[in-house]
């Protein structure tokens, strides 16, 4: 049976969305971590600084270093949201949608977030340090890892470093 809205039927539906967690978890073959792992990792997370993008409002850009369970503003806007599930190495099962870890450590490190509005649950999504942010369908918040901080343990941080094109480089001289 078709969507009204959207003109799809709940199958394709489904397709659809196991092929983009597919693409997202493809993105992380082979990546190495952001840093280096730390051996025997089964540390509690005691905080996580996400930055956030709006999908809309392209200049809109917040960071927010934020614990476990505790709801937080997103910039000087109607959002607020709460981080409530942290897995170390994310893996989906494609067929069932299930959001497994692979091991204790933080190797494809993901946070599941709930976005809200006014009070108003609006939306679940993900953000990842090896992926860059992505918006669901409906929503209107992206957020990705800039750190991870441990309770006793080295904290994990992204890569920021620059790649910078051959054209460029080739073109500037010290």
């Amino acid at each position: 049976m078709k969507n009204a809205r959207t003109g799809w039927d709940s199958r394709a539906a489904r397709q659809f969305t196991a092929a983009t967690c597919f693409l997202l978890l493809l993105g992380t073959v082979g990546a190495k971590p952001a840093t280096a792992p730390v051996a025997s990792h089964s540390a509690r997370v005691k905080t996580v600084t996400l930055s956030v993008r709006h999908r809309v409002f392209k200049t809109f850009s917040d960071v927010q270093t934020v614990t476990l369970q505790k709801e937080f503003p997103v910039g000087d806007s109607d959002f607020s949201a709460r981080v409530i599930r942290y897995v170390p190495d994310f893996a989906m099962d494609l067929k069932s949608g299930k959001v497994t870890s692979r091991s204790s450590e933080p190797k494809n490190p993901a946070f599941q977030i709930i976005v809200r509005e006014k009070k108003v649950p609006q939306d679940t999504t993900w953000a990842f340090l090896n992926l860059p942010p992505h918006f669901g369908r409906k929503s209107m918040l992206a957020f990705k890892i800039a750190r991870i901080d441990f309770l006793g343990a080295p904290p994990v941080v992204a890569d920021t470093t620059a790649v910078v094109p051959p054209a460029a480089a080739a073109g500037s001289k010290p």
